[in-house]
């Protein structure tokens, strides 16, 4: 039961992972400077904060887990 809580922590984890590189490109696209009045970097974290965050959670369990197995 454990290996496979593990292992969906990682795949889960990459999922997120490319999740935010994707929505990251995608709100790149349709970024303004003129029509947005928050730079960039305000996507780009609240992004990593929705997707990386999580994402660096659910690594640290996968490892806790395969650390106990």
């Amino acid at each position: 039961m454990k290996n496979t809580i593990m292992k969906l922590c990682f795949v889960l984890c990459i999922t997120m992972t490319v999740w935010f590189v994707i929505r990251t490109i995608t709100d790149y696209t349709h970024y303004s400077a003129a029509f947005d009045s928050a730079p960039f970097t305000v996507f780009i974290l609240v992004n990593a904060l929705c997707f990386l965050l999580p994402a660096a959670i659910l690594l640290v369990i996968g490892l806790i887990l395969r650390k106990k197995r």
